[in-house]
């Protein structure tokens, strides 16, 4: 097998290529001990099996950025056979810079000219052979994104591969006689080129230093002699010798024809990036992206979720039957994790969405603009250009989602601006907290409810910015920056190949990632929530009211034709078990055809019951009627065993617990509940609360119940939607937080910091609101204001970098 690694800078259309040649059969992992991706496949070319390693895209092999480093430590420590060097064949001049790093490792190098299209449409004109001839390498001529060139990349590739070690070394004049003294002390197990080592030593490169036994103190000193001798800077005069190679190979293989013509993406830059077009431009297109993958996804979700539906019934007709009352614990266990997981599922129609439109916003080559556009602002908060992507998918506007918000900041090179955007996206407005914005405002707000949403929906930018200020200016005041350095590649289309199948492999990736985590915390909460249980006294009083139900329907029933068949009291367990499993299908039922076909399968399946179902004459109506009543009865004596169970659970009673520390929130045991069941997924908290305020009236929704029953006022709603604002979205986006941070310390930083800061901010507001007297709405405004100026003062905050690492003391990881 060769195993081959495909290097390249940023945006030189590397993902085409290697979706190209590895089509759908890709795996994709994280390199050891960091968050950024790792894409494999293994594919067979003329009988010879090739391993194909995606690297990341980096400029150089410096140390700048995180993907710098783990492309280096990867060649070093791997040593493939042949690398693939994929360069944009339209800006070739400045692509060559990491072609000459490629050749000086030692390693057979195929170099793929692609994007060769967009070349020839500027009017330049490549020698191919000569440029081969030159570095000596086979150069194989691409268009990725139309599938040109696979065939000869992976000839070139098969060829080469049994070439072993090549010599390539380029004339550093006055540093030769020192590259040659270390080159001859390098002595390594690795099949890179001692030259190459020795050229990084002089570089200072600590990874390379450590590798080779070279102290730094010996190279800071031999640095010091070479500068005294020749007047030179070794890294700018290393940079300027492959920058002159790269001029002259330039001007002998590239012939433009079309010099000095305008081109059609500087012709769209001047509209894109115009001074005063460039915002506008952008919040159109990230308008666009919100309503097409948030609102439009959620719509679709509605088409979606009867088929989740369907599956749901499906899964609870296998588990064990409730006997009117009497759920067995296993089909309650079956219940609570098929809908953790479906509400999981739920969401893939958003996901899968917004995934395709980060492709192609990748392809297209807008996303380095993006970045270019709004570093300027962002950097007064510690925050980087590339922040903005992450931010508005964790829900800038409202709606989003934290979980693919973190998960983007991986492409962020500048490691303290991917901390603070990483910690700073969970306060974003994701479409989880929605409902429960939705509950409180349509109890207490109804009239102020678009003023209200206004506030929520900009507040969060606000607090973002603030907190991002204040961690860059404290704990991750320390860590590594990299200096803002982007191409910005031509425009050109995407392929509906690459971008479905990159939207599939994220999405996946989410599932995998973050399913498991949900579901093992749905087991803990649901062990929470049910034990201890209710008393003997309580379940003897509702078992009562259940006994009183059954002999009603009994009596009643009994004075029909039917007795026979309804006396026995499997008979009606059975017969109401099967009424809500009809309910619950004609709800799902897409049309009227699929309606009937649920009429047809029961009236085939169960006979003898279905007229008490699916009534045809007036005893069989007068049994339907029992029937429905005496569900409804149950159903509510359901209810109120859930709430009784929520009250003496476990969870229940560390909510009471937190009414000390809660109650100048004004918060009571009730909220302390749903907000502590709402940590694996938001959307709890409207459930319990709804549980909670379950009157058994169908006519009265929870909202009405909970402006209704005089507990709570206004004041009381703006302290938990300032809690909630503030407090992180979900137990999967801390999981998330995780992998991109690789720190446990930094999750759990990014869960009770948040915690710490909603439940003062609630408590401070609701204490001042009630002192003075203030309406919910001017509590809101009040705390509104705040957040605004202190966004406005942090902005204005200058922190002086610290641009040095290293101690004896251990720093945050």
């Amino acid at each position: 097998m060769i195993k081959v690694a495909l290097a390249g800078q940023p945006n030189c259309g590397k993902s085409t290529i290697f979706t190209m040649l590895s089509g759908v059969n890709q795996h994709i992992a994280n390199y050891p001990g960091v968050t950024v991706d790792k894409k494999t496949a293994v594919m067979s070319h003329g009988g010879t099996k090739i391993e194909l390693v995606d690297l990341p895209g980096t400029y150089s092999f410096s140390s700048f950025s995180l993907e710098e480093r783990v492309a280096k430590d990867y060649l070093i420590n791997e040593s493939p056979d042949v690398i693939i060097n994929v360069i944009d064949a339209s800006n070739i001049k400045r692509s060559l810079y990491l072609t000459f790093q490629l050749l000086e490792l030692g390693i057979p190098v195929v170099l793929v000219l692609n994007m060769a299209d967009v070349a020839k449409r500027r009017g330049m004109e490549i020698d191919v052979k000569k440029l081969s001839e030159l570095l000596r390498v086979k150069v194989v001529e691409a268009v990725g994104s139309r599938n040109i060139g696979r065939k000869e990349i992976l000839s070139a590739v098969t060829d080469v591969g049994s070439c072993g070690a090549v010599d390539f070394e380029i004339n550093y004049e006055e540093l030769e006689q020192y590259i040659a003294k270390y080159t001859g002390r390098i002595k390594t197990d690795s099949a890179i080129s001692p030259r190459w080592f020795a050229i990084k030593a002089l570089e200072a490169d600590e990874a390379v230093l450590a590798k080779t036994g070279i102290t730094k103190e010996e190279m800071e000193d031999e640095y010091r002699k070479i500068h005294s001798a020749h007047d030179l800077d070794i890294d700018s005069f290393l940079a300027a010798i492959r920058y002159q190679s790269a001029d002259y190979l330039y001007h002998k293989c590239v012939k433009e024809t079309a010099a000095g013509k305008e081109t059609l993406t500087s012709k769209a830059d001047k509209i894109i990036l115009n001074r005063w077009l460039a915002f506008p431009f952008l919040a159109g297109v990230i308008y666009l992206v919100y309503q097409l993958s948030i609102v439009m996804g959620y719509k679709l979700t509605n088409y979606t979720w009867p088929y989740l539906a369907m599956l749901k019934n499906l899964i609870i007709s296998v588990l064990p039957e409730p006997q009117f009352i009497d759920v067995p614990i296993l089909t309650d266990f079956g219940i609570w994790m098929t809908n953790s997981a479906l509400a999981l599922l739920n969401y893939v129609p958003i996901f899968l969405i917004l995934f395709a439109l980060i492709a192609v916003i990748e392809d297209i080559g807008y996303m380095p603009r993006i970045a270019f556009i709004l570093d300027r602002v962002f950097k007064r908060y510690g925050l980087h250009g590339q922040s903005t992507l992450p931010l508005v998918l964790g829900g800038a506007f409202v709606g989003g989602c934290a979980v693919p918000g973190v998960m983007a900041t991986k492409g962020i090179a500048d490691e303290r601006a991917r901390l603070a955007t990483v910690l700073t996206v969970p306060y974003m407005n994701c479409l989880a907290k929605v409902p429960f914005y939705a509950l409180l405002l349509g109890a207490f707000f109804e009239e102020q409810m678009t003023l209200m949403m206004f506030f929520i929906s900009t507040v969060t930018i606000f607090i973002a910015l603030t907190v991002a200020r204040l961690l860059t200016l404290t704990f991750l005041r320390n860590r590594e920056t990299a200096p803002f350095v982007m191409e910005l590649p031509p425009y050109h289309l995407p392929t509906l190949k690459g971008v479905v199948l990159r939207a599939f492999q994220r999405v996946w990736v989410y599932i995998k990632k973050v399913g498991g985590i949900v579901l093992a915390v749905a087991v803990v909460l649901f062990v929470l929530l049910q034990f201890p249980g209710i008393s003997p006294e309580k379940e003897a009083e509702i078992n009562a009211q259940a006994d009183a139900a059954m002999q009603k329907f009994a009596d009643n029933a009994g004075k029909t034709q039917y007795a026979e068949i309804l006396g026995e009291k499997e008979n009606i367990h059975k017969l109401i078990n099967l009424y809500n499993t009809y309910r619950a299908q004609k709800m799902t039922a897409s049309s009227p055809e699929a309606a009937e076909r649920i009429d047809a399968a029961l009236k085939a399946e169960h006979p003898l019951l279905t007229g008490f179902i699916v009534p045809e004459n007036d005893e069989q109506r007068a049994v339907s009627r029992e029937v429905r009543t005496l569900s409804r009865t149950g159903q509510t004596l359901l209810n109120e065993i859930k709430t009784e169970k929520i009250q003496t659970s476990f969870l229940g009673m560390f909510g009471r617990s937190l009414e000390p520390l809660t109650q100048f929130a004004g918060f009571d045991w009730r909220v302390n509940v749903a907000f502590l069941s709402s940590f694996a997924a938001r959307e709890s908290a409207v459930a319990t609360l709804g549980s909670i305020y379950e009157t058994g009236m169908a006519d009265q929704r929870a909202e009405e119940a909970m402006s209704s029953d005089g507990l709570y006022t206004p004041l009381h709603a703006v302290a938990m939607l300032i809690f909630m604002i503030l407090t992180p979205p979900c137990i999967a986006t801390m999981i998330v937080v995780r992998m991109q941070t690789g720190s446990y310390r930094w999750m759990m930083f990014a869960i009770f910091f948040p915690m710490v800061l909603g439940v003062a901010a609630a408590s401070v507001f609701f204490t001042l609101g009630g002192a003075f007297s203030l309406t919910g709405v001017e509590t809101m405004l009040a705390f509104y204001l705040l957040m605004a100026g202190s966004a406005l003062t942090a902005g204005f905050i200058k922190g002086r970098p610290v641009n040095w690492k290293g101690g004896c003391l251990k720093q945050d990881s």
